[in-house]
């Protein structure tokens, strides 16, 4: 699936790169590039019911703040279109889940994704203000340890791993910076919406972002 997203995106670039002839004057369509890093933090809901429990009935399925590192690339296209790629990584410890108390140290949950974004930019002088969406895919993987830690070598009788694939949406809001021309600062705001047809315990909720872009 990356494959292909990325054999479109070069076929794209490529078609785009190309100047048009209205008759009178040259416009160019390809209005530069982008692409960075940025930080985000965010809150995990999708508590699944089927997710094991303790003895006395908790259930271990997480919901918790994550945190995670990622970047993003993309293209301007005329005055307000920019399409391109972005990947993250978001990681939830047990000490930022409400199951904190119930999963021993060294449980974990871990999302990865990616996918094709497009989105709308208004360049407003220094600020920059844009509106858009991704589309793509990931995984999630989650250790849960009900008893032991994983500072001792001991068998742990009472621990489960689990690993979902999803499909998933994320509309978004944010706002560039511009400190030069070259270098922006920006904050993003967004929503992942996660499906797949078993319906099990799916990643969705908001993340805020924070980086650095660098533009040509």
């Amino acid at each position: 699936m990356r494959t292909k997203f990325l054999i479109i995106a070069l076929l794209l670039t490529t078609a785009l790169c190309a100047q048009t002839n209205d008759g009178t004057e040259k416009k160019k369509v390809f209005q530069g590039f982008s692409g960075g890093m940025m930080v985000h933090t965010g809150y995990l809901f999708g508590r699944d019911a089927n997710a094991p429990q303790t003895a006395d009935g908790r259930s271990t399925s997480p919901q918790g703040a994550t945190f995670g590192i990622g970047g993003v690339a993309r293209v301007h296209l005329w005055k307000l279109l920019r399409v391109g790629f972005e990947g993250f990584v978001s990681s939830m410890p047990s000490g930022a889940t409400d199951c904190h108390n119930v999963l021993r140290n060294g449980s974990y949950v871990r999302i990865g994704c990616g996918g094709a974004l497009v989105d709308c930019c208004w360049r407003l002088n220094k600020v920059w203000p844009y509106i858009g969406g991704t589309i793509g895919g990931g995984s999630m993987k989650g250790l849960y340890i009900l008893d032991g830690d994983q500072n001792s070598w001991e068998r742990d009788a009472n621990s489960t791993f689990h690993k979902q694939s999803f499909f998933y949406v994320a509309p978004f809001v944010g706002c560039d910076y511009c400190m030069t021309q070259k270098v922006h600062l920006t904050f993003r705001l967004d929503w992942m919406l996660a499906f797949h047809q078993r319906e099990l315990c799916m990643p969705t909720g908001p993340r805020i972002y924070l980086g650095f872009m660098f533009c040509h």
